[in-house]
C-alpha cells in the first residue's frame, strides 16, 4: 500500500472515532440514587443525589453539609476546585460526586453541587 492510501485510512477512521465516542458521550448519564441504596459496594463510584441541607459547617478550604432524604448523609465540598455559592440549611440541592469511606461511615466527594430552590 502506498503511504498516500494509509495515511488516508487512518485520519477516516480517526474521525470516525472521535464521531462515535462524542455520540455515546451524550448518552451517558448519572442516574439519581436514594442515600438508603448507597453501601459500601459503591465506594469510588460516581453518584447523583438530591436531598435538603440539614447542617452546614463552612471553613476557608471546604464545605461539609449533611444532606436528608428520609435518611441522612454527608457531603463534602472542595473549594479550590469549586465556586463558592451560599448554601443554606433547608435548601435543596443536587450533587454529583464520588461515593467515599471516612472513619467508618459513608459520605459522598461532590464534584458538583447545584441548588435546586
Amino acid at each position: 500500500m502506498k503511504e498516500q492510501t494509509l495515511l488516508k485510512i487512518a485520519l477516516i477512521t480517526s474521525l470516525l472515532g472521535l464521531l462515535i465516542l462524542y455520540l455515546i458521550s451524550g448518552n451517558i448519564e448519572i442516574k439519581e440514587k436514594d442515600i438508603e441504596k448507597i453501601t459500601i459496594e459503591n465506594k469510588d463510584e460516581f453518584v447523583k443525589l438530591r436531598g435538603f441541607v440539614n447542617k452546614v459547617i463552612d471553613t476557608e478550604k471546604v464545605t461539609i453539609m449533611e444532606i436528608i432524604q428520609p435518611q441522612q448523609m454527608t457531603v463534602v465540598l472542595f473549594k479550590d476546585k469549586n465556586e463558592t455559592m451560599p448554601i443554606q440549611q433547608g435548601n435543596e440541592i443536587e450533587i454529583f460526586g464520588k461515593v467515599d469511606e471516612y472513619e467508618g461511615s459513608l459520605e459522598i466527594i461532590a464534584d458538583r453541587l447545584r441548588v435546586v430552590r
